[in-house]
């Protein structure tokens, strides 16, 4: 796991990042497999911005830098986010107390370590990567 930097409480995480943000928002209707896999999972969308940026800001306020991915039991490192422009990210994070791994995003492709995510707690995590790397804060 990252080491939590005190200059993100508050709200301080999403001015830290030093790379291009604001362009991500879940388009998931856009990654070819989204149509077909959500249906057969049952999900409707994906965890909004708001509730990302919360977990996020929430997180930093008690010194931590790991979330629950919204809408799954996922941990993720928020701390461990590192942008591959112009559209990767890197990031660690757990399933079901396993020890943490690493795995890629591509935030435009909709891909997880190149692939087309096999369940909704993988598509979750892509988009919970992406949100933190790349989108605005919030929105």
């Amino acid at each position: 796991m990252s080491a939590w930097n005190p200059g993100w409480a508050r709200r301080g995480y999403w001015p830290s990042r030093t790379w291009a943000t604001g362009w991500y928002r879940a388009y998931p209707a856009a990654w070819p497999w989204w149509r077909t896999s959500s249906v057969a999972w049952g999900v409707t969308g994906l965890a909004t911005a708001a509730a990302i940026t919360s977990a996020v800001d929430a997180a930093a306020d008690q010194q931590s830098t790991v979330i629950v991915v919204p809408q799954t039991s996922v941990q993720l490192d928020y701390g461990s986010i590192q942008a591959l422009p112009p559209n990767g990210v890197q990031f660690a994070y757990s399933v079901a107390g396993m020890p943490y791994g690493t795995a890629t995003s591509d935030c435009k492709q909709g891909l997880l370590n190149g692939q087309a995510p096999m369940t909704a707690d993988q598509a979750q995590v892509l988009n919970a990567s992406c949100q933190i790397a790349y989108g605005s804060v919030g929105g």
